[in-house]
């Protein structure tokens, strides 16, 4: 299994240059934990979680590109799944961008894509889908 078979592509994005405060409001939007930080040819340039958010409350209204780790892991859609899963494991981050050979962003893996495939390979017999929809419905009411 390759990273390209389980990556996420539809990836929310913000440049370097937008604040905290809408980097808070993407990922409340996006019910996302991670948010990648890409220049205007869309090369990640950083990445910013929820813990940072977390840290850097009282700052909201300064630019991402002041807080955002620009040191990030990835690997590309081509990796071994395992390979991800091992990124994960090794380092203290929750994803893995996936860069094609220029460094532009063309999906992300997170720890949740792991528990999913465990979840299948472990006998799971509700598909995902139907389980995610049910909590987003039981979050509505």
């Amino acid at each position: 299994m390759r990273v390209a078979d389980i990556m996420t592509t539809e990836v929310t994005t913000l440049g370097p240059r937008a604040t905290l405060a809408e980097a808070a409001e993407e990922l409340r939007l996006g019910r996302i934990r991670h948010l990648p930080i890409v220049d205007k040819d869309g090369v990640l340039v950083g990445l910013i979680t929820h813990r940072d958010m977390l840290r850097a409350q009282d700052q909201l209204d300064q630019p991402i590109e002041r807080f955002m780790p620009t040191d990030i892991k990835t690997v590309g859609p081509e990796t071994a799944a395992h390979e991800a899963a091992y990124v994960l494991l090794r380092y203290p981050i929750g994803c893995v961008p996936i860069t094609d050979d220029r460094g532009v962003l063309v999906g992300i893996v997170t720890e949740s894509d792991f528990v999913r495939i465990a979840y299948t390979k472990l006998g799971g017999r509700v598909p995902v889908d139907e389980i995610e929809h049910e909590e987003l419905e039981s979050e509505r009411v």
